[in-house]
């Protein structure tokens, strides 16, 4: 998107939106989210590491033209993922979104540097991103922004789907080659707080690379909730049965309206080539477990005092344990 068709979106469509509905007040609030935390490494390789992090902001606007169109931009400031552990404490940021929306009805269109739909649904369940990823997103078998749209149409109020054609390319590297990430998935919300929802993704160069998530989740009376998921990738990064399995379960029990006992398992592995003895991608196999107690005083503030730990599947590799003080603060 260039500059002119930016300044189109930002001063054109307003009036277009206003003069279709003179009741309709436009209206737009900045807005922030701050994660933190302090850790200490209690096990194994983590006994020495200790220190106070920042571990990520985002920053931006959101504004509502009319009923029907809304915009929003966000800048995510925080480590990139690909550079060496000795460069976090440098700060880089991106575009994380900076998107066009469209409302009619039941139909929704984002276009432009969109959040990923894949795993929104179990980022909301688990409530926790200020702690750890939901699964695809934590171990890198997805995208939670990317450049593309997405159409979701809700077909009753039990039933709604998503289509989606993206980059594939993630919102921190910007693609300019013709292979675009397709997906499509369903989700469906039954009586008695019962959800499940199915998303299949396929991206083709010499091969297809596949992913399919599988997630449901069971809330009984907002007192606690049960989760699950299942992430199956096929050819990962293009390369012909290279494949990647991982499962997540976590829970939720509410004592009261201000503390939560959380509780979470991961378990990640990989396939054996023909001709090999160990996982192609063994030194990334492992599990994660994250347990403890949030405290949340008011609803813009969130604290947990927790239990996290990664034990490699790997003979050679050694796990540690932490404790973690996170923070999540919005603005």
């Amino acid at each position: 998107m260039n500059v002119k068709n930016l300044f189109v979106i930002i001063f054109v469509i307003p009036f277009f939106g206003h003069s279709q509905d003179p009741a309709f007040v436009p209206s737009g609030k900045p807005f922030a989210t701050i994660f933190a935390n302090f850790h200490q490494g209690i096990t194994g390789s983590a006994k020495d590491e200790a220190a106070f992090e920042l571990v990520r902001g985002y920053i931006g606007y959101e504004y509502n033209f009319s009923p029907e169109f809304y915009a929003k931009i966000n800048v995510d400031v925080g480590s990139p993922n690909d550079l060496s552990p000795y460069s976090k404490a440098r700060r880089y940021a991106y575009f994380k979104n900076a998107y066009l929306r469209y409302m009619q009805k039941s139909l929704t269109i984002d276009f432009g540097l969109i959040d990923m739909r894949q795993f929104k649904l179990q980022e909301t369940v688990w409530e926790r991103r200020y702690l750890m990823k939901t699964l695809a997103d934590e171990y890198q078998l997805g995208q939670s922004a990317d450049l593309g749209m997405n159409i979701n149409y809700k077909f009753t109020s039990w039933f709604d789907a998503d289509l989606s054609v993206s980059n594939g390319e993630g919102y921190s590297s910007i693609q300019m080659d013709d292979v675009f990430k397709y997906g499509i998935g369903p989700t469906i919300t039954l009586p008695r707080n019962f959800t499940s929802r199915i998303f299949y993704e396929f991206t083709k160069k010499e091969i297809t690379e596949t992913t399919l998530t599988l997630f449901t989740s069971y809330d009984y009376k907002k007192i606690w909730n049960v989760a699950g998921e299942a992430v199956i990738r096929q050819n990962d990064k293009w390369k012909e049965n290279r494949n990647i399995f991982g499962w997540s379960v976590y829970a939720k029990y509410n004592l009261t309206k201000k503390y939560q006992l959380f509780a979470r398992y991961d378990r990640l592995t990989s396939n054996i080539l023909e001709g090999e003895i160990n996982p192609w991608n063994l030194a990334k196999d492992g599990t994660a477990l994250v347990a403890g107690i949030q405290f949340q005083p008011i609803s813009k503030i969130k604290m947990a005092l927790n239990y996290h730990d990664w034990y490699p599947l790997a003979a050679n590799m050694e796990g540690g344990g932490f404790i973690y003080f996170d923070v999540e603060v919005k603005l």
